[in-house]
């Protein structure tokens, strides 16, 4: 196995960095918004431009008392209201390229990319993790990350542009009110850092308890059945309400810290209208600035004080977007399946060799020590024994589930970490006591088995599997729907299909996990028959719980506390009068036999 670099222990300015990496394949759409965006901010301090020297030519006019040209008036306030409506399109356009670059492009680049390492984690992270806790990563997080960066990057390039094109222009206007503003300044950014560092704490815990919501829902729906036999509807509530305070209080928490930036930024802002005031009050008296400067000016200091505001808010939101991004980059970092490149149309005769195999799921207790087996190709090996004995786990490293800790699996004489995952499972057709149906049609679920199988095939192997007349009967035969839960067939019907899946498929070794313990029993001796024929060219694997379905096997390895501890055919067995023996007789009394 290869593990990543992890990223709990990522810092804010790594992940703002990783962001803006991520951010290079918009970078051309982040060009244009940053021109329609300076095109805006222009337009409207021309706009304040106009206004001031319009309201400082009608100042002069009632002065000295000159009638006010009223034809140049309306030209003048027609230009403004253009100027103004062209600045307003123009930041419409900013925030349209923004919505469409980071939700067309950024945001789905990081889903795909979520989506494409499902198939590298190992399976035992899959197994440790709550399904909930990857939904949450996947949707919520990467949906808070980009609808933050979209409000980021607008408020940014808006509030960054503009706050450099005012500075310019009030400091080449009136350079002593132009200091009174520009003091602010830094006061606003510190104390914004300050207080957004401070709510990113909150926003973390937030998402971790926004983890375990998703993973609630998704057990209370998967197990609905089970909550409403037990009655425990109210202690799942309980625990969902327990949960859902946690994320409630930490959100609050994290909301409220970076909401006293507004405010704050907004009271410096009204302190250097203060101060502007009484400076421009005082300029204006010794005749050194005249009124409509000075209204244009104020003007001026009112849009100053929107892109700074714009900053402090960015960088307030920041914070929850560091907070899910640092999850998102979690699980893209996170530990992977090392892969060998697949050979493709691998040819397997069926021999199987365990050589010293030693396993464990957890360090301190191990649960296969030793294994040592030979399977010749063709046989059928059935897997008996107690409960938490070892048989699955004996499929799962087969099929590289798992890989041993040491020790070799060789098919055909090859170790199979030796050849890559893809290779090693199609040699491999499966059919587990827990069915796995995908959304889609009946069709579909069979055709699964086999890629680019014809409809001839998928037929037959419906056939082989004797559910052609069942489904036949269906609303729409194999292009009935099945529904999310698969609740439009019955249980046994499933089992039916992924039997079926698993002839389309047509693989040199089989895997079977009590595969008919969901079928009647007349079904059940239809099936057998049709398995036992199946079976004879291939070699075969029989998980069984039921013992009468493997009384024909070649060999059955009884095995307890990842051991084999008994081996033989089963008239063998009996005689021994060992575990074997005891667990059939539990199953089938002596006088059940006679």
């Amino acid at each position: 196995m290869k593990k990543n670099k992890k990223s709990n222990g990522l810092s804010s300015a790594k992940v703002i960095l990783r962001i803006m990496k991520d951010s290079l394949g918009i970078i051309h759409w982040l060009s244009l918004a940053t021109v329609l965006s300076f095109g805006s901010g222009y337009l409207a301090m021309t706009a304040h431009e106009i206004l001031g020297n319009r309201t400082n030519q009608i100042f002069y006019d009632l002065e000295i008392g000159t009638p006010i040209d009223t034809s140049l008036f309306n030209n003048r306030i027609i230009t403004l209201a253009v100027v103004y409506l062209l600045s307003a399109l123009l930041g419409a356009l900013t925030k349209a390229v923004m919505n469409y670059s980071v939700s067309s492009f950024f945001t789905c680049k990081i889903r795909i990319k979520m989506s494409e390492k499902i198939a590298r984690i190992p399976i035992k992270v899959v197994d440790s993790t709550p399904n909930g806790e990857f939904i949450s990563r996947m949707t919520n997080d990467v949906s808070i990350m980009g609808g933050s960066i979209h409000d980021i990057f607008g408020v940014i390039i808006n509030g960054v542009i503009q706050l450099v094109m005012i500075s310019v222009i009030i400091f080449t206007q009136e350079p002593i009110m132009a200091v009174a503003v520009i003091v602010f300044v830094p006061l606003s950014l510190v104390l914004s850092a300050v207080l957004a560092s401070k709510s990113e704490k909150h926003f973390n815990d937030s998402r971790t308890q926004s983890g375990k919501l998703y993973s609630i829902c998704e057990e209370n729906l998967a197990c609905f059945d089970a909550v409403k036999i037990f009655s425990i509807e109210k202690a799942q509530n309980e625990k969902y309400k327990d949960v859902t305070k946690k994320y409630a209080d930490y959100s609050a928490k994290g909301y409220f810290v970076s909401g006293l930036v507004s405010p704050i930024v907004g009271l410096i802002n009204n302190l250097s209208y203060v101060a502007i005031c009484v400076i421009g009050a005082y300029l204006v008296i010794n005749g050194s600035v005249n009124v409509g400067a000075l209204v244009a000016f104020i003007m001026y200091t009112k849009l100053f004080s929107g892109p700074l505001e714009s900053i402090a808010n960015g960088m307030s939101m920041i914070q929850s977007t560091i907070a899910s991004a640092r999850r998102v980059y979690e699980y893209l970092d996170g530990e992977e399946m090392e892969e060998i490149e697949p050979e493709g149309n691998v040819s397997v005769k069926g021999a199987v060799d365990f050589v010293d195999v030693c396993f464990s799921y957890t360090d301190d207790k191990p649960l296969i020590e030793n294994l040592n087996l030979h399977v010749n190709p063709g046989e059928k090996i059935a897997i008996v024994g107690p409960t938490g004995g070892g048989k699955t786990t004996i499929v799962n490293i087969l099929m590289r589930f798992y890989d041993s800790k040491s020790g070799k699996v060789l098919v055909d004489g090859k170790d199979i970490t030796a050849m890559s995952r893809t290779d090693v499972r199609e040699m491999f057709g499966m059919v587990l006591q827990d069915t796995m149906l995908f959304s889609g049609s009946v069709y579909d679920n069979i055709a699964y088995g086999k890629e680019g199988a014809t409809r001839d095939e998928v037929m037959e192997a419906a056939r082989k599997a004797h559910i052609d007349s069942f489904i036949d009967a269906l609303p729409n035969g194999y292009d009935t729907e099945i529904n999310e839960d698969s609740t439009n067939i019955s249980a046994g019907q499933k089992q039916l299909l992924t039997i079926a899946r698993a002839y389309l498929s047509d693989r040199p070794i089989l895997i079977l996990d009590e595969a008919t313990s969901n079928v009647d029993t007349r079904t059940e001796l239809l099936i057998q028959q049709t398995m036992d024929e199946l079976m004879k060219r291939r070699t075969a694997f029989v998980i069984a719980h039921r013992l009468s379905t493997i009384e024909n096997a070649d060999v059955i390895l009884v095995v307890d506390n990842g051991h084999i501890v008994e081996q033989g055919k089963h008239a063998e067995l009996l005689c021994q009068n060992g575990l074997y023996a005891r667990i059939y007789n539990s199953q089938y009394p002596k006088v059940q036999r006679e």
